[in-house]
């Protein structure tokens, strides 16, 4: 794996990516975390170009 720059992850996306995994839908990702759709996708978006998925 090579090695990520994770100094521009925040606590916010970890809690985005956790509400992701348990939940399984952006939707209620953002409903769980009282965040707006668009503000979870953005989240998710930057978590992709982090790790460099497409």
């Amino acid at each position: 794996m090579a090695n990520r720059d994770i100094r521009s992850l925040d606590v916010g996306m970890l809690r985005t990516f956790e509400a992701l995994a348990l939940e399984r839908s952006v939707s209620r990702a953002a409903a769980r975390l009282f965040l707006s759709q668009p503000a979870v996708s953005a989240s998710l978006n930057r978590l992709r170009e982090t790790f460099g998925d497409p």
